[in-house]
């Protein structure tokens, strides 16, 4: 993936800054019991607080990626494997399937031909006891994340040597389901699954590389639904275009408004919504055209809401919207 130049850095600085501004992101509840960790424009890791004044830690330096830890921890420092204090309560068991190539552009059949996959893994986990689908979401870029909830409740301290046999019996037992259901259902990524350290990408929060968010998805799980429900991974314009010019060969893609755009060789110039034009250009498929910047520098100062849709919302996204989700 090509390195984005200094004037597309602080576009992309200043866009997820205008977002996090105001956006409710979906936070695991409690948040008390969920470390955060971003990644930062420098490409740095870097746990924080996700109950403390996180809204303002995330405006100093608007992250390129937003994650949390899918179990629960209850530790005054950032967990660290084996050397975390504190408890640690268990939780959702996570399950990962990656559908699209990392090195070309978004593709909404690749997802909306998920759907199938979605339901052989619910029926293999039926079989191993493991209930009803807590939460469906897309990752912001390739894949999909599906959740169980655990009804196997856990209060572990994690500093205490004698109630170490506890933990490494906690493990043993994900490590057992996952590898197990991992081996039946073919594709899904069974080490997430049985890593108790495993941290996910916060609901709402937007994938640096791709412009587009994580969200979750309801049922029904049929193509048709999910291919709606996409539609709300970008928060960025449809309809507003800015030209571009295509640092590479770009092959034909579908975007999550359901249209096709490409193929286009390497220089060619051209103009596109804002949410295709800044995925082409996170991705390292384009760069904005000469008199791009300046004119998105007016914008930010002027009318910036231009840049951004706020339409695109559904009663079921609107609700995680307001209120966050809950559970995990």
């Amino acid at each position: 993936m090509a390195s984005l130049n200094e004037i597309a850095k602080t576009i992309r600085s200043k866009l997820l800054g205008r977002y996090y501004k105001t956006a409710a992101l979906g936070w695991f509840e409690p948040k008390s019991l969920h470390w955060a960790k971003i990644v930062t424009q420098s490409n740095h890791w870097k746990w924080i607080r996700a109950d403390k004044g996180i809204r303002r830690k995330l405006l100093i330096e608007p992250p390129l990626h937003v994650y949390q830890t899918v179990l629960g921890i209850k530790a005054n420092d950032p967990p660290r494997g084996n050397g975390t204090s504190g408890y640690f309560f268990g939780g959702q068991l996570l399950f990962d399937l990656d559908f699209l190539d990392k090195y070309r552009p978004f593709s909404l059949w690749g997802i909306v031909d998920a759907v199938d996959r979605i339901g052989e893994l619910k029926e293999c986990a039926s079989d191993f006891g493991l209930g009803k689908i807590e939460r469906v979401m897309f990752s912001g870029s390739r894949g999909i994340h599906v959740s169980f909830k655990d009804t196997n409740q856990v209060s572990i301290p994690l500093d205490k040597e004698s109630e170490r046999w506890r933990l490494r019996s906690f493990k043993r037992t994900r490590k057992q389901i996952a590898r197990s259901i991992g081996y039946w259902c073919k594709g899904w990524d069974w080490k997430v699954t049985s890593d108790i350290w495993r941290v996910s990408r916060v609901p709402l929060s937007i994938h640096g590389f791709s412009s587009l968010r994580a969200i979750p998805l309801y049922p029904p799980y049929s193509m048709s639904h999910v291919r709606e429900q996409m539609s709300n991974a970008t928060v960025f314009s449809l309809n507003q275009r800015i030209k571009i010019r295509t640092t590479r060969a770009t092959p034909s893609f579908s975007f999550v408004d359901g249209e096709v755009y490409g193929p286009y060789g390497k220089g060619w110039a051209t103009k596109l919504p804002i949410s295709v034009a800044l995925h082409l250009i996170w991705q390292g498929y384009a760069k904005l055209r000469d008199m791009g910047p300046i004119s998105i520098g007016r914008w930010f100062s002027e009318d910036w809401q231009i840049l951004f849709r706020y339409e695109a919302s559904s009663p079921s996204m609107g609700l995680s919207l307001k209120e966050g989700l809950k559970g995990g």
